[in-house]
């Protein structure tokens, strides 16, 4: 093999190695994931479902979850569940929008995923038995679990 022929692949492999990091530095692979490859809901979850990004990691594919909210078996509230990308279910349970005493259809509930710099997305209270997912609507209400709805002048408050 001559040395004009060895040239070329070892350029073509320098200028690889020298852009590969630099465009992970410039949110190459941010752009892979949420341009290219967006995550897609599982079938399991209902339509209205929404991705929540969660916070970055250096290399990652996909890092969040899906919340999505139907109507629960008895009919008096909305069920709600939280599932990682894997469609693993991370949180579930029988939520109510503040704005109204009762559930809302799932045809007409348009989640949306939490603001930023809001007070965040997950609510700690003694009666719920782990920190549960806050549910956004594009009204500007929002759903919380069931047990803990009286919560919702304050969270409202904060949000504002």
């Amino acid at each position: 093999m001559s040395s004009k022929n060895l040239v070329s692949p070892i350029l073509v492999v320098a200028a690889v190695l020298i852009a590969l990091p630099l465009f992970w530095l410039a949110g190459g692979i941010r752009w892979l994931d949420t341009r290219v490859f967006p995550p897609r809901r599982p079938r399991h979850m209902a339509k209205n479902s929404v991705w929540i990004d969660a916070p970055a990691l250096p290399i990652s594919w996909h890092h969040g979850w899906w919340f999505g909210c139907d109507i629960s078996s008895s009919g008096t509230t909305n069920y709600c569940r939280l599932v990682g990308a894997d469609g693993k279910q991370i949180n579930a349970g029988e939520y109510l929008p503040c704005g109204r005493g009762s559930p809302i259809p799932e045809s007409s509930m348009l989640l949306v995923p939490p603001p930023p710099r809001s007070f965040g997305m997950w609510l700690a209270d003694n009666r719920l038995s782990s920190l549960s997912p806050i549910g956004y609507l594009s009204d500007g209400d929002i759903l919380l679990p069931a047990a803990a709805i009286d919560r919702c002048r304050e969270l409202m408050h904060v949000r504002r």
